[in-house]
């Protein structure tokens, strides 16, 4: 018994003296994002934080508080997830990545803008259409104004009763921190948008205000080209002791869709 008990002893100690002095395996190393897939969750995600932040200025339009709540919320999920992405990503690019630099030419502290553009395009002989897709950096997001945007409109809402004119115009700020590339903005209609939005926030809000500030708004669309049919609309306002609330809402619907029909067109263009 001792025998076969001293022989299992020195089996084990043979056993660990060659296992020290054999290299150690460590486990494989969890594979890390890539930095090109980190570029493209970002480009991805931004056009959707601005979609979200669309929608709650929609929901600000037609009275819905929690709606406007529920979609800042998500637009400030999607900023945070971006804002991570954009850390890991290192400075120096390797020479393999073919996609545009995420940290290329942009304001410091902005986040890069994609945009998926889809359009048809004639093909030989002109007898049939062509999808082609580009995805393409379109401009940047300005990160910490855009962050301190949505919280004003989140503290807004919190009130009792909820702020909803400026809740509408925090979320108007945060959707002006967006620069577009090569002139893609209509600045001029958007200013003009902006002017009506602001009337109506504060008309919203019941300040005593919002009957000066059309003047200005209608003097900025009776300006534009093809803006008389809105100032009209706007003028039309004036004779009533208080601004139509459905009115105004109408018009800066209008309005938006004006300016994103300009930027759709800006952007087709240039991606010829």
């Amino acid at each position: 018994m001792a025998n076969k008990t001293l022989s299992l002893c020195l089996a084990l100690t043979a056993t660990l003296s060659a296992s020290c002095g054999a290299p150690i395996m460590a486990a494989p190393a969890r594979p890390q994002t890539a930095p090109l897939d980190l570029e493209q969750q970002i480009l991805e995600q931004g056009p959707m934080l601005l979609g979200n932040l669309r929608q709650a200025r929609a929901a600000g339009l037609r009275h819905d508080p929690w709606g406007m709540a529920y979609s800042l919320q998500e637009a400030r999920r999607l900023l945070a997830a971006m804002s991570s992405a954009e850390r890991l990503i290192p400075h120096k690019k390797r020479p393999y990545t073919h996609r545009r630099p995420v940290r290329s030419s942009r304001p410091a502290g902005a986040l890069p803008l994609g945009q998926i553009l889809e359009l048809d395009r004639p093909a030989a002989g002109g007898r049939a259409h062509v999808l082609s897709r580009f995805d393409e950096r379109v401009g940047s997001l300005r990160r910490r104004a855009l962050n301190r945007a949505i919280s004003r409109a989140l503290a807004a809402l919190n009130h009792r009763p909820p702020a909803l004119g400026a809740a509408l115009l925090a979320t108007q700020t945060a959707l002006d921190q967006v620069r577009w590339d090569k002139g893609l903005e209509p600045k001029a209609w958007a200013a003009a948008r902006d002017r009506v939005m602001k009337v109506y926030a504060m008309a919203l809000d019941s300040r005593p205000e919002a009957l000066s500030a059309l003047d200005g708004a209608q003097h900025a669309l009776a300006g534009l080209p093809g803006g008389r049919p809105y100032a009209r609309r706007l003028a039309a306002l004036r004779v009533a002791p208080a601004p139509d609330l459905v009115a105004l809402e109408r018009l800066v619907s209008d309005l938006d869709a004006k300016v994103q029909s300009l930027r759709q067109s800006d952007e087709l263009g240039h991606s010829h």
